[in-house]
């Protein structure tokens, strides 16, 4: 029986024995186990245990009434009571191993807890200390296990091929990158993720790797999947979903490489998309391969020969021809965005072509100056260092 197993079943023994539904919960009060009748339980109860995390206003009225503070001192009963909530009064007593707080037990209890029931949860929360070390260390052995098929899979080839085919997955497959603006609390979402896996895609794999957490599952349901998943359960915390291409499991480092790309976007430039592919940023993804380009080959730019001129001339040939390009090659039009009369923008335009010998109406000499430029409008925005 695995610690998990072991810890429902305790969960089950302890909420029979006290007559009343039961929680047990790890330091940050996320559910491991649970037991007991559901029928009439709060409202707080029912988010808990579909969420397997107390929500986060009860959490800050528990941590107002020092809830907190005495499970880490003491190991009394301690009786919460938060009528406001129009929560149930809930038993809660510490669970600690060797000095280290592991978790704790909560009661749903009518009332202020009986001798008996004190008795029962005093008497539990050793035997439950004892569950959820083994239950760590299973969880350890299993992360090790999933950062290891996940390495496979990623990388890619005939190792990936045989992964693939061993865990049964389904192809055409995508890989998914995970960030948000609290890495800390990555491990939590990996977490999160792998049991929200286990209920409606157990063949995936997700592992945490550096600052992303990564996953690999059907690109059939990956979409809905991720969605579901952000939004729901790792909506607490700004964390978004980079998903790559569809690719056959010999290609995942391409879906790999596709999703980092994409959520590096969301984290930066996307505020308020939670779950995108490379068909929502496409045009970001293009700008941010344009910058890596330039960062090594800006000096060959033709807008770099406009620069130069304009410093060494102090002339405005780059505004000009960032106008020019905005109204589509219209002299009246880029006049009107500079404030300036339109042979002004003809002369200057003469100027460009013959001193510098940059044609902006040649259409790979027009791509190459937009992608310069919206690269360095991209950079602005970021806060990066112009190339």
């Amino acid at each position: 029986m695995s610690g998990e197993s072991d810890l429902f079943g305790l969960a089950r023994d302890l909420a029979e024995l006290l007559g009343c539904p039961i929680t047990i919960e790890d330091p940050d009060t996320v559910v491991v186990a649970y037991a007991g009748d559901h029928a009439g339980a709060d409202r707080t109860r029912v988010d808990t245990i579909l969420n397997r995390q107390v929500p986060m206003q009860v959490r800050r009225a528990l941590d107002r009434v020092g809830v907190f503070d005495r499970l880490r001192t003491s190991d009394d009963v301690v009786v919460v009571e938060l009528s406001e909530l129009e929560m149930r009064p809930r038993a809660v007593i510490a669970v600690r191993g060797a000095g280290e707080l592991l978790g704790s037990i909560w009661a749903v209890t009518e009332g202020a807890p009986t001798p008996q029931q004190e008795a029962a949860l005093r008497a539990a929360a050793p035997a439950v200390a004892q569950h959820i070390r083994k239950a760590r260390r299973e969880s350890d052995d299993a992360h090790r296990a999933r950062a290891d098929r996940l390495d496979r899979l990623l990388s890619g080839g005939e190792a990936a091929v045989r992964e693939a085919g061993e865990a049964a997955l389904p192809g055409p497959l995508v890989a998914v990158a995970i960030r948000g603006s609290a890495p800390d609390q990555l491990e939590r979402v990996a977490s999160a993720l792998t049991l929200h896996l286990n209920a409606v895609a157990p063949r995936s794999v997700c592992a945490v790797h550096d600052d992303t957490l990564f996953c690999v599952l059907a690109a059939s349901s990956g979409r809905r999947i991720l969605t579901d998943f952000v939004e729901r359960v790792a909506g607490r915390s700004a964390f978004v979903a980079g998903i790559g291409d569809a690719v056959p499991a010999h290609e995942l480092p391409r879906s790999a490489a596709t999703a980092t790309e994409v959520v590096t976007v969301l984290l930066r430039r996307r505020p308020g998309t939670r779950v995108a592919d490379l068909r929502d940023v496409f045009a970001d993804v293009l700008v941010d391969r344009v910058r890596s380009f330039l960062d090594t080959h800006a000096d060959a730019s033709p807008l770099l020969r406009l620069e130069r001129h304009d410093t060494e001339h102090r002339t405005e040939l780059v505004p000009t021809v960032d106008a020019y390009l905005s109204a589509a090659g219209s002299v009246a039009r880029a006049a009107e965005i500079l404030c300036v009369h339109p042979n002004t923008v003809r002369n200057r335009l003469h100027r460009i072509r013959e001193a510098c010998e940059v044609d902006p109406d040649d259409p790979a000499t027009r791509l190459a100056l937009m992608a310069h430029l919206a690269a360095r409008r991209s950079d602005e925005g970021c806060g990066i260092p112009q190339p």
